[in-house]
């Protein structure tokens, strides 16, 4: 196995990073040259990493230091500076599943990272590195430091945040977050300073009941693809939509999923419960088995985007089916003009009641 794939095969057993990982990231140039992009790309949100892996293989008698300079913050930076160029052209993959990864890529920010493995060696390193001609804020790390990063934060859009907060913690041996309510001072001196650091700034609850919940919403993301019943076939938006979601709005989303679930068991239409998020709005439906209907999913969703002026809305639909037994459904829906009117008469008629005043479901 070549480091990219034990990446890739770590990052995958992350929750849903299975889904939006790839590597072999071959592709045909216009004169019909075959050329490798990157080691890893990974796609979150509307974020695309782009992962260089360098691996020391020679004797442990040459100069560490020689050859980070060589592989790591030459060779490798240059061949992540070429893949940053590229990838925002239209690249013809050779392996046809790879070309989601790009989709909408005008929309997307790039963030290169470097990874370099020399094995039981210790050495103090470079942590970022910034481009001038390129504009390109690049992350290095060290193996052990990446996997570390890893399993710390554990959410993708945790990582995010932190990669790009990371570049400044680097340059500065002071770490300090200053707010009304706290005051938090750190010292860098490790990759664990900075991610402790991080942690406090952001309150983020890594109890074992929270990372629990983000184990639970793994689970949930493997029925995507069986239970997704309005674009079967592109099932993948839903796992894109939701990578953008923090540690704190997952921990609500399972929150609101055993609520909807417990309804469902007592068979009580229920739609009180939604998140709103930027650009990631969710709404949490509880159904009989008997009354289900998608034609009515999309009404109540309809009206939800209606009430709160949004465009689009990823609608979870929970029924029992049995004393012991549920279903979750998933609807990624966008809002219906045409039939305005009708969602306009429903709001008089009260099925928005449920949302009034209801400030803290928004996040």
């Amino acid at each position: 196995m070549t480091k990219s794939e034990e990446i890739c095969k770590k990052l995958g057993n992350l929750y849903f990073f299975k889904e939006l990982v790839k590597s072999n990231l071959i592709y045909i140039t216009d004169e019909k040259q075959e050329k490798e992009l990157a080691d890893v790309l990974m796609r979150v949100d509307n974020y695309i990493l782009i992962i260089q892996i360098k691996e020391k293989t020679t004797p442990a008698s040459n100069s560490i230091e020689k050859w980070m300079n060589n592989k790591v913050y030459k060779v490798a930076k240059n061949q992540i500076k070429v893949s940053a160029q590229e990838i925002i052209k239209k690249i013809n993959f050779k392996e046809e599943d790879n070309s989601d990864i790009l989709d909408n890529i005008d929309k997307c920010s790039i963030i290169p990272i470097i990874i370099f493995d020399i094995g039981k060696e210790i050495i103090e390193y470079q942590r970022c590195y910034e481009s001038q001609s390129a504009n390109l804020k690049i992350n290095i790390f060290n193996i052990k430091d990446f996997e570390n990063m890893c399993n710390c934060l554990i959410s993708p859009m945790e990582m995010i945040r932190y990669l790009n907060e990371r570049i400044a913690y680097s340059n500065n041996s002071f770490l300090m977050c200053n707010d009304e309510r706290k005051i938090i001072i750190g010292k860098n001196i490790t990759e664990d300073a900075m991610l402790n650091f991080y942690i406090g700034k952001y309150e983020l609850d890594y109890s074992k009941e929270n990372i629990d919940k983000l184990a639970i919403f793994n689970n949930y993301l493997t029925l995507f693809e069986k239970h997704c019943i309005t674009n079967k076939e592109q099932y993948k938006i839903f796992i894109k939509f939701l990578s953008g979601l923090y540690c704190k709005e997952i921990y609500c989303l399972i929150d609101r999923l055993d609520m909807i679930i417990q309804k469902g068991f007592s068979k009580q239409m229920y739609w009180n419960s939604y998140i709103i998020s930027n650009d990631h709005n969710l709404l949490f439906i509880s159904i009989t088995k008997e009354n289900y209907n998608l034609e009515f999913i999309n009404f109540i969703s309809n009206v939800f985007m209606y009430n709160f002026k949004l465009n689009k809305v990823l609608s979870i639909i929970s029924y029992s089916i049995d004393e012991k037994n549920y279903e979750l459904d998933f609807a990624m829906c966008e809002y219906d003009f045409t039939n305005e009117d009708l969602y306009k008469e429903a709001i008089l008629e009260g099925f928005a009641d449920v949302w009034k005043n209801k400030k803290e479901e928004t996040i």
